[in-house]
C-alpha cells in the first residue's frame, strides 16, 4: 500500500514559493536531507474502451535518469488525517513485471486487447502500443527530493518529501503545476506525515492547499478545461496555473466530469 499526502501549490509566482519549500532544512522535529533531484517522464495507458479508468486504476511507464519502470495503482482511500492510501504495483521494467502486471489485471477482468509475441526490454512503449493500449497521459516532473529522517541516530528514513514541477503535454500545448507530495517509506508513518503537513501550511499559509486528486487527475481535468477553451485565462504567462484554476479543476473533479 502506498500512503501519500499531496499540498499544492497556489501562488502567483509557483517557483518561487517551491523555491523557499526546498530551502527548508528541518519541519518540526524532523530533519529534511536533500537529495538528486530528478526528472521523471512518465506515459499513462488505457484500453479503448477505457477499462481501466472504469475500475479506478492507472497503468504508467516511468522513466527516470535512463530506468525504467511499469506501475500499477488501485482507487486512493481517503484518511482521516487528510492522505490517500492505494494498491501499487511498481517494478522495474523487464518481462517478468509485464507479466505480474497483466495477471493483475486479469484478476479484475480486465483483459490488454492484443497479445504481445515480442517483448523488447528496452521500449516498453512499444510493448504497450502492441498490447493496443493507448496514451490517456503524458507529463514530466522536475522532482527535487528530500528525505524526512528522525529516530535516535537521526538518520532513519521516514518518509520522502518531493517539491514536483510538473509539464502536462497536450499535443502542441504545455500546462504547468506545482506540488509538494510527502510519501511514507516505513510502516506506520501516517502520524509523520500529518506533522509535516500540518507544519508546512501553518508556515506557508495560503500558497499551500491540500489536494485530494492524483497528478493524473488533475491533468485530465486540465485537458477538459483546455478543450473547453477556457484554460487560457487560468494560466500566467508561463503557462503555471493560477491560483484561481485549482477551484475549476476541484469542481471538475468533484463532478465527474474529468
Amino acid at each position: 500500500m502506498e500512503i501519500e499526502a499531496t499540498l499544492i501549490i497556489c501562488s502567483a509566482d509557483p517557483r518561487e514559493a517551491a523555491r523557499k519549500i526546498a530551502a527548508l532544512t528541518s519541519i518540526g522535529n524532523y530533519r529534511l536531507q536533500a537529495q538528486d533531484s530528478q526528472t521523471i517522464h512518465d506515459l499513462y495507458f488505457d484500453t479503448p474502451d477505457t477499462a481501466l479508468k472504469t475500475r479506478n486504476l492507472s497503468l504508467r511507464i516511468r522513466e527516470i535518469g535512463g530506468k525504467k519502470w511499469i506501475t500499477l495503482k488501485g482507487r486512493s482511500q481517503r484518511s482521516d488525517w487528510g492522505g490517500v492510501e492505494r494498491m501499487e504495483i511498481e517494478e522495474p521494467w523487464s518481462e517478468s513485471a509485464l507479466t505480474g502486471v497483466a495477471t493483475e489485471l486479469m484478476d479484475r477482468n480486465i483483459r490488454m486487447p492484443h497479445k504481445s509475441h515480442e517483448f523488447d526490454v528496452g521500449e516498453p512503449v512499444d510493448v504497450m502500443f502492441r498490447l493496443g493500449l493507448e496514451v490517456v497521459q503524458h507529463r514530466e516532473t522536475h522532482r527535487e527530493v528530500r528525505n524526512v529522517v528522525g529516530g535516535e541516530t537521526g538518520n532513519f528514513i521516514l518518509a520522502e518529501l518531493a517539491i514536483d514541477s510538473v509539464v502536462y503535454h497536450f499535443n502542441d500545448r504545455t500546462t504547468c503545476h506545482h506540488e509538494v507530495e510527502i510519501e511514507a517509506k516505513v510502516k506506520d508513518a501516517s502520524p509523520v506525515l500529518r506533522t509535516v503537513i500540518e507544519a508546512l501550511i501553518a508556515m506557508f499559509g495560503p500558497t499551500l492547499r491540500r489536494w485530494d486528486y492524483s497528478k493524473l487527475a488533475t491533468g485530465k481535468a486540465i485537458e477538459t478545461l483546455l478543450s473547453e477553451g477556457t484554460l487560457d485565462r487560468l494560466l500566467d504567462a508561463s503557462n503555471n496555473l493560477k491560483p484561481a484554476a485549482y477551484d475549476k479543476i476541484a469542481h471538475l473533479l468533484e463532478q465527474g466530469v474529468a
